[in-house]
């Protein structure tokens, strides 16, 4: 403002100068639109607007994935604020499953079989793939334990390849893998 009390224009620095405004956060900058991409990707962010489940919805290679969740009563849990990692198997890894598999997990009966499935896909909180270290071991949302494998830039984690880390997303983080992982069976004898 001049001594007058109006608005004026001040010079926009690149911060290395005292008493320069701090950039603006990117969550809050409002100054353009977002349209380029419309796929959400690691490469996109604006990803990292939407919550997991949006972001799953975005990416027709996970139409499996976001149909059993749905079937698990899952959505509500993944759209909440809570952080996440959610490792999300393509269409073509649920594919590769055993004749019959997929089918009897979209059976309602074995809604308890699917919801330990895909709980052993998410952990309960975020972890990016530059915090994923050879061997190291991760508990998911259904108690089992997940162990990441590090062979230069390529990680896998359960034995699934992951081929798009780190697609951020409001309450967490998606790394989409090729293999579904399955859980031990829980001993019920």
């Amino acid at each position: 403002m001049d001594n007058a009390g109006v608005a004026t224009e001040s010079p926009v620095t690149d911060g290395n100068e005292t008493g320069a405004q701090a950039p603006m956060d990117p969550d809050t900058d409002m100054s353009s639109e977002r349209t380029a991409d419309a796929n959400v990707s690691a490469g996109n962010d604006l990803g990292s607007n939407l919550n997991i489940v949006a972001l799953v919805q975005q990416n027709p290679d996970l139409s499996t994935f976001l149909e059993l969740i749905r079937a698990a009563d899952l959505l509500v849990t993944l759209e909440s604020p809570a952080p996440y990692t959610v490792f999300a198997p393509t269409n073509e890894a649920f594919a590769a499953l055993p004749n019959g598999a997929l089918e009897n997990l979209k059976d309602p009966a074995n809604k308890l079989e699917l919801t330990r499935i895909l709980q052993a896909h998410v952990l309960p909180n975020r972890i990016s793939t530059e915090e994923m270290q050879g061997n190291m071991p991760m508990k998911t949302a259904q108690g089992e334990e997940l162990v990441v494998m590090r062979n230069g830039t390529e990680l896998t984690v359960g034995g699934a390849s992951i081929i798009t880390p780190d697609v951020r997303a409001s309450n967490g983080v998606v790394h989409v893998i090729d293999k579904v992982l399955i859980p031990p069976k829980s001993n019920e004898n």
